[in-house]
C-alpha cells in the first residue's frame, strides 16, 4: 500500500490561538519529482518566509501576497541519500499579526511496488519462486498452506535484489506446499500475491490406442472412469484452496517419423481429455502432444517400446514447473 500523495502535519501554533496555515509534505517522491513542502494560508498572507534545511544545504522561499485557501508548494534539491528536512516558517499576514512554526519532515523515495507474475517460475528442486518487480526488494513475508489451506510454515526472508527478476524461497516441506502467499517490501510500499508450485502426478493404467489411431476403445474407458475418481479426489482435497487445472502429456515411442508421432500424441491426449470432460470433470483441462520428446526409456529411433507410448496427467493451479520432468510448453486448452 502506498502513502498519500500529501500528508498533513498536525503542529501546534506558538501561540494560544490556532493555526492558520495548514502544512502538508510529499511522504513518497516518484521518480523525478522533488520533495516538497506544502501550505496553505486560511486567509491572506502579506510576506511568508520558507527555509528548507536539508543535506546540510539551504533552500530559501519569500512569496508575497498569497492568497488564501490557495496551496503552495516549495520544493528541494531530489537527492535520494537524504530523507529528512527541517521547514522554518515565518508569515506575516495582512492585518499584521505573525505566525512562526518550526517543523521537522521525514520522507523516503520508495518507488512504486508492483509484481508481475507472468513469467513467475517456480522450481520444484530448488524450492525458488521467480517472478518480476518493478523495484528493490528488501525482504519478503511468506505463508506456506498445505491441503485443506492449513499452515504449513510462516516467516519473514530477506531478499535484497531487484528491480528485475527476483527469487523468492519457498517455506515449509516442498511436497506439502499448495498455496505461498507472499509479500514483498520494498521501502514504504508493498505488493501481494499468492502464488502455488503445488502439481500432483496422477498414477493411472495409460489407455492403449490402436495403431495411428485417437479412438478411445469401449474395453479402455475402465481405465479412464478410474482416473476420473481420482481427479474428484484431488478436487476435493485442494479444491478449496487452489483453482485446480488437469495437464494431458500425450507421449510415443520412436516408431515412425518424429512430426507424425507430436500430431498424434496430441489428438490422443485431447481425446483423453474429452472423454473426461464428457463424463464430468469440470474444471479446466490442456493438452499437449510431446510425441517422442518425453521417454521413459531412451531407445534409438524406430524402436517399438510400449513404456514410451503413454500419458501423463498433471494437476496444478499452474503449468508444471521446473523440476517435475515436463517442459515448458503453450499448452492448448480444451473448449
Amino acid at each position: 500500500m502506498f502513502a498519500p500523495a500529501a500528508l498533513l502535519l498536525a503542529l501546534a501554533a506558538p501561540r494560544a490561538q490556532a493555526s492558520d496555515l495548514e502544512l502538508g509534505y510529499v511522504p513518497n517522491p516518484q521518480p523525478g519529482e522533488q520533495p516538497a513542502l506544502l501550505v496553505t494560508p486560511n486567509r491572506v498572507v502579506a510576506r511568508m518566509d520558507v527555509v528548507i534545511q536539508a543535506g546540510g544545504r539551504t533552500f530559501a522561499f519569500h512569496p508575497t501576497n498569497l492568497p488564501g485557501d490557495k496551496q503552495q508548494r516549495y520544493a528541494w534539491t531530489r537527492d535520494t541519500k537524504v530523507t529528512q528536512a527541517t521547514a522554518s516558517i515565518h508569515a506575516v499576514f495582512t492585518d499584521g499579526y505573525v505566525e512562526e512554526l518550526e517543523v521537522p519532515i521525514t520522507y523516503s523515495y520508495a518507488a512504486p511496488l508492483s509484481v508481475s507474475l507472468d513469467d513467475a517460475r517456480a522450481d520444484v528442486d530448488a524450492r525458488t519462486l521467480v517472478v518480476q518487480a518493478t523495484a528493490h526488494i528488501d525482504q519478503a513475508d511468506i505463508t506456506a498452506y498445505g491441503a485443506g489451506k492449513i499452515v504449513l510454515d510462516q516467516r519473514q526472508v530477506e531478499v535484497d535484489q531487484g528491480p528485475g527478476d527476483v527469487t523468492i524461497p519457498w517455506v515449509g516441506d516442498a511436497k506439502d506446499v499448495v498455496l505461498l502467499d507472499v509479500t514483498l517490501h520494498s521501502g514504504d510500499s508493498w505488493s501481494g500475491f499468492t502464488y502455488s508450485p503445488w502439481f500432483l502426478d496422477i498414477p493411472h493404467d495409460d489407455v492403449l490406442f490402436d495403431t495411428d489411431q485417437a479412438t478411445i476403445a469401449d474395453s479402455e474407458q475402465y481405465k479412464l472412469k478410474h482416473t476420473l475418481e481420482q481427479l474428484q479426489d484431488v478436487l476435493e482435497k485442494y479444491g478449496s484452496v487452489v483453482p485446480v487445472k488437469l495437464y494431458i502429456a500425450g507421449c510415443t515411442d520412436t516408431v515412425g517419423d518424429a512430426a507424425h508421432n507430436r500430431e498424434l500424441s496430441g489428438r490422443r491426449a485431447r481425446a483423453i481429455a474429452a472423454w473426461l470432460r464428457a463424463h464430468g470433470y469440470d474444471k479446466p483441462i490442456y493438452f499437449y502432444g510431446f510425441g517422442e520428446g518425453l521417454p521413459v526409456v531412451r531407445t534409438g529411433d524406430g524402436v517399438d517400446e510400449a513404456r514410451n507410448r503413454r500419458a501423463l496427467y498433471l494437476v496444478g493451479a499452474n503449468p508444471p514447473p521446473a523440476g517435475s520432468g515436463v517442459p515448458s510448453v503453450s499448452w492448448q486448452a480444451l473448449d
